[in-house]
């Protein structure tokens, strides 16, 4: 199979130089404040100080190196996150500590907790844009050669296509290493699919001339999707043994996520409120019936709640829907394979549409986060006749969290997103969740209401 790979260095380079820039950027910006301070406070202002900061800064990169993240391939986003976020911010603690142990305040702490305050929100934000733009320009990846049997490795090989965000492109497979073969000029990694027992043995790794081997374990149907985000690899001795770190279990977990929810929503829905309002006044102009609409949906642990939403509906919007499916089986399809419409003749005119594509209509649902019916993220809680059409196994992983105003498959495709696609996308969410996939989420759904992708 023959397939480009860009060249080896250029997404490293890319990423070691905008760190770089960013990292002295925000050292600039804090010495900005800090010398506006000095009009207003009695503040010792020394030049040479500020050097020392602008100095330290730059050996960040080499955290970040230590971190994998040069370019970091084979990593999620929410590992690239949590990655990001953490080293930035222990790096500048540590430096914040130096200061005041080793230099008794010879450097300036304002400046470093200003600079490490915009660093800890801005060096995550460039990284993402910076994959991005990489992948787009086709910057990002590094070949691989994936053994195994042909339907495995095509199907892996599909995912990675798809997952291109993980920089690992497949560049040549083969049924099972050969013994004293070559490797692939360039390539460094080899991802073993196994299919059952002894068809490519993981021993046979052993043998793979490749500085980096990957066994892509075969689960299984008896066991389905599992787990695959904050998983550890324990030494049993003779023994490989995987724990699985069942975040949603933790009741500290559970206690930081509430009161994110609590505080973020509250902050919110007060901004929220006049855009609410503004729209509300529209609803009832253009459409008769009342501008907000109620439904009863299924929450945590089964137990029915009342959700809120700006009406985008017309009143009649059941008996509309039951007339354009029965009139094209074009439009059946559509709605069966994702139960949703594109052109849907239930929209209110004139502000519906838009409502919708920015998701407005669903910003009263920041009260049934406050009355603790709903979080910030989860799986989206579901009309009954979409509910009823997942798999027994999906609706019991939905039961196990409050649903979310937004979710993981809302910001991978939102309306364009299939049945089968959603399940799989909540039960992902469900099953890895953690406080840095909902930032993780909370980020992208930023992007894709701001750009209106994929919603109609």
């Amino acid at each position: 199979m023959a397939t480009r790979v860009p060249r080896r260095g250029v997404a490293a380079a890319v990423l070691v130089l905008g760190d770089l820039v960013l990292l002295e950027a925000t050292v600039l910006l804090g010495i900005l404040v800090r010398l506006h301070a000095a009009h207003w406070f009695a503040i010792d202002v020394r030049p040479g100080n500020f050097a020392g900061v602008a100095v330290a800064v730059v050996f960040l990169p080499l955290a970040y190196a230590l971190a994998g993240l040069y370019p970091g391939y084979g990593q999620t986003g929410v590992e690239r996150l949590r990655k990001r976020v953490t080293v930035t911010a222990l790096c500048f603690g540590a430096m914040i500590l130096f200061d005041r142990l080793a230099l008794d305040g010879l450097w300036s702490r304002g400046i470093l907790l200003m600079a490490g305050a915009v660093a800890v929100v801005a060096i995550p934000l460039w990284d993402a844009v910076a994959q991005h733009l990489l992948i787009r320009w086709g910057g990002w990846g590094e070949g691989v050669v994936v053994f195994g049997p042909e339907d495995r490795r095509r199907a892996l090989a599909d995912t990675l296509t798809r997952h291109r965000e993980l920089g690992w492109i497949p560049v040549a497979w083969a049924e099972r290493p050969s013994s004293g073969e070559p490797p692939v000029p360039g390539v460094g990694l080899a991802l073993v699919a196994l299919s059952g027992p002894g068809i490519v043995p993981p021993s046979s790794a052993d043998d793979l001339p490749y500085r980096r081997v990957v066994i892509v374990p075969d689960i299984g149907p008896e066991m389905g999707d599992v787990q695959s985000l904050w998983i550890s690899v324990r030494d049993l001795g003779a023994e490989l043994g995987l724990e699985m770190r069942r975040n949603l279990l933790d009741p500290v977990n559970q206690a930081v996520k509430r009161a994110l929810d609590v505080v973020f929503a509250a902050g919110a829905l007060v901004l929220a409120a006049p855009v609410i309002a503004v729209c509300a006044a529209v609803v009832a102009v253009v459409s008769p019936g009342p501008f907000f609409y109620v439904q009863i949906r299924t929450g945590l642990h089964g137990r029915p709640f009342r959700m809120w939403k700006l009406r985008t509906m017309v009143p009649d919007a059941a008996r509309r829907l039951d007339r354009v499916i029965a009139q094209s089986d074009e439009v059946r399809a559509e709605w069966e394979r994702s139960m949703k419409l594109r052109n849907d003749p239930r929209v209110v005119p004139v502000v519906g549409g838009f409502m919708r594509r920015f998701s407005i209509d669903e910003l009263p649902q920041l009260w049934n986060v406050l009355c603790g019916e709903m979080s910030l993220v989860g799986p989206r809680p579901l009309p009954n006749y979409h509910l009823v059409r997942l798999e027994p196994c999906a609706q019991r992983m939905r039961r196990r969290v409050r649903p979310g105003i937004t979710g993981l498959w809302q910001v991978s495709g939102r309306s364009t997103t299939s049945l089968s696609e959603q399940q799989r996308l909540d039960t992902y969410y469900v099953r890895n969740w953690s406080l840095w996939l909902d930032i993780h989420i909370l980020c992208r759904t930023l992007l894709v209401v701001v750009t209106g992708r994929g919603a109609w």
